[in-house]
């Protein structure tokens, strides 16, 4: 048997690797590769808005933050925050700033792709992920008010 045969479908990618400065390099091949999955999210309460200057108005936002993570160890890890836009006719989220990730992209020859174009390439991959629906569910189940649970008791003077 030789040596592509014994490493499987996957023969060509190298083995995942932690390196000493913290990221797992691996090509964009590999990376469309590994599925990753949602691990959490977040409302993000530290919001810094600016004071609305409106009258009888306030700038509201809903904002927060997503991990998601492969299954391969070492785990790939890519994080974003987003936020809910309102503008136009419908709800939806949005990934906000750039995404932080242990991942350092390499080209074929194992040389680093640099942090810019890492980023760029991981912010096209978060944009292509589908991910809204897996953060709004969770967002719901993990802040969701249950009506049912409540009891209101009101008591008025009578007249």
């Amino acid at each position: 048997m030789n040596s592509r045969a014994r490493r499987g479908s996957g023969g060509d990618r190298a083995p995942l690797m932690v390196s000493p400065d913290g990221y797992v390099r691996v090509t964009a091949a590999g990376l469309r590769a590994v599925p990753l999955a949602h691990l959490l999210s977040e409302l993000d309460a530290d919001q810094n808005l600016p004071p609305s200057t409106a009258s009888g108005a306030c700038l509201a936002s809903i904002a927060g933050y997503t991990e998601w993570a492969s299954q391969t160890t070492p785990a790939l890890s890519i994080g974003w925050d987003w936020r809910i836009a309102t503008s136009g006719c419908r709800v939806r989220y949005e990934r906000h700033g750039e995404v932080r990730s242990n991942i350092m992209l390499v080209n074929a020859r194992c040389q680093d792709l640099g942090e810019l174009a890492t980023l760029a390439v991981l912010g096209v991959a978060v944009d292509n992920l589908e991910w809204e629906r897996a953060v709004d569910n969770y967002i719901s189940n993990r802040y969701a008010c249950h009506l049912s649970n409540i009891t209101v008791t009101e008591s008025r003077p009578s007249l």
